[in-house]
């Protein structure tokens, strides 16, 4: 599987958080909400505390890592205003641009953009490899 489509999935994944929140708050489904505000629980947190360490520049890895954290904070706070049956905190959170469409809006435009910034990093750093060479061969 490639990086991209992993990226996709992981946003696809989070993105039907959404969904899921709105049935659990109508009573159509129940759901596990003991881990949502955790980042290690899902496949992107894992990616990114593995993998991407390697594959990220740091500064790509530290900002898709704290754009992760966000989205799992809110999502947290949405199931803190369940548990307290603050539904109307839950519903304001879950609002066409509210605090989760931000928060998701936000780490997958990062991770949409990761990719293209890292291929423009590699041809940098291959073009001063390059100048590099140039440079001692003259």
């Amino acid at each position: 599987m490639s990086i991209k489509r992993d990226i996709e999935y992981a946003i696809y994944i989070h993105g039907a958080w959404k969904a899921r929140f709105r049935n659990f708050l109508s009573g159509r489904v129940a759901m596990n909400i003991s881990s949502v505000g955790c980042t290690d629980a899902c496949k992107l947190g894992h990616w990114l505390d593995n993998e991407a360490r390697r594959m990220l520049a740091p500064d790509d890895h530290a900002e898709a890592s704290r754009l992760h954290a966000r989205f799992h904070a809110v999502c947290g706070s949405i199931v803190d205003s369940i548990k307290r049956r603050d539904f109307v905190a839950a519903r304001t959170a879950l609002l066409t641009d509210g605090s989760f469409d931000e928060a998701s809006r936000e780490l997958a435009a990062f991770l949409h953009r990761m990719p293209l910034r890292q291929r423009a990093v590699g041809k940098a750093a291959a073009a001063a490899a390059e100048g590099e060479a140039l440079q001692q061969a003259a």
